[in-house]
């Protein structure tokens, strides 16, 4: 009777199961060696087809008197070559027991034959092989790939060219066929009204006359008056700064934004001419300002002119502009002598 293939593997419960794929080889004594014990180890095969792979062997502890051995295609034998002691031992090393006193049979060659050892370099040699074909696969799949879309690409605009002729005939027998009615296009669309935008809340505030809502204090500990006070205490906020230091914190933003050229849109420069006395001459820009309307240009060019003329004197000194600056007014005076 065959050996169960589902039979357990369970060292512990007495029940001594292993099938190899390899061959199985038992020790056997060298007697040529007297002085000392060496093992040879020795393959097992199937006595009647002669199969050394693929064999069963198991052994039940109080049920069976020998190790029993199966090979692939259903001999079943006594194997009493095998020693019970030694494949129970082998049993439960490779069941994860390591026991010292049996690591000597393991050395010796008894059990499953380990596998043949790997050749690297051929194995890297394959793998470089096996990469390069799955590299030209992948570069021959993408140039396919585009070579196939700008294939169809060019053959649907081809066949759109070649069929707008008879999409114009067709077009036209269906409106000859409507009675002059072109075919409405459903693909297109009509555009969806857009809905009447919502005014803000300071609209109606400013419709209905009411005032904004006041803003309160930012620190809602010292009411931004920079201490706790109460009857009897008087002491700093530690909640905030202060508002001494808020104005410098804020007057620092300014400087910055300054600094920075963040507020050149409020700089401006204004020329107002020249002041001077009588016996003066002023150098620089002369300019009247006569507001504006129709012929505002030329009365501005006539009054510039009439100050020229009458503020010649050499040797004189005169406050010719002023610059308006974030930080202030600034005035520019030049020295009008030759």
């Amino acid at each position: 009777m065959p050996l169960d293939p589902w039979r357990p593997f369970n060292p512990d419960g007495g029940d001594h199961y292993l099938l190899f794929e390899r061959r199985f080889r038992y020790l056997v004594e060298d007697p040529e060696h007297t002085w000392r014990r060496v093992w040879t180890p020795t393959v097992i095969a199937c006595p009647i087809c002669g199969i050394d792979t693929g064999l069963r062997l198991a052994f039940k502890t109080g049920t069976d008197a020998v190790v029993e051995a199966a090979c692939p295609t259903g001999h079943v034998w006594g194997e009493p070559r095998v020693d019970v002691s030694q494949w129970m031992a082998y049993c439960r090393f490779r069941a994860g027991q390591q026991e010292i006193d049996w690591l000597w049979l393991i050395q010796a060659g008894f059990g499953e034959e380990p596998p043949p050892p790997i050749d690297y370099v051929a194995e890297l040699r394959k793998s470089s092989v096996e990469i390069a074909k799955y590299a030209k696969r992948k570069a021959k799949t993408k140039v396919r790939r585009e070579v196939r879309k700008a294939r169809k690409k060019v053959g649907k605009r081809v066949r759109n060219e070649a069929m707008r002729p008879v999409a114009a005939i067709l077009r036209t027998a269906w409106t000859m066929q409507a009675g002059g009615v072109e075919p409405v296009d459903k693909r297109r669309r009509r555009a969806e009204p857009k809905a009447p935008k919502t005014p803000p809340v300071s609209t109606y505030r400013k419709a209905y006359g009411m005032e904004a809502p006041k803003k309160g204090p930012k620190c809602l500990v010292c009411e931004d008056s920079g201490r706790i006070t109460a009857p009897g205490i008087s002491i700093p906020c530690t909640e905030c700064a202060g508002p001494a230091a808020a104005a410098l914190a804020a007057a620092e933003r300014r400087a910055e934004r300054a600094r920075q050229g963040k507020d050149r849109r409020r700089t401006r420069t204004e020329n107002r001419g020249a002041i001077t006395r009588s016996g003066e001459q002023a150098d620089g820009p002369a300019q009247a300002a006569t507001g504006r309307g129709p012929g505002a240009d030329k009365a501005q060019h006539a009054a510039a002119e009439a100050i020229a003329r009458s503020i010649r004197a050499p040797g004189a000194r005169a406050h010719t502009g002023v610059t308006n600056f974030p930080s202030g007014n600034q005035a520019q005076r030049h020295d009008g002598r030759p």
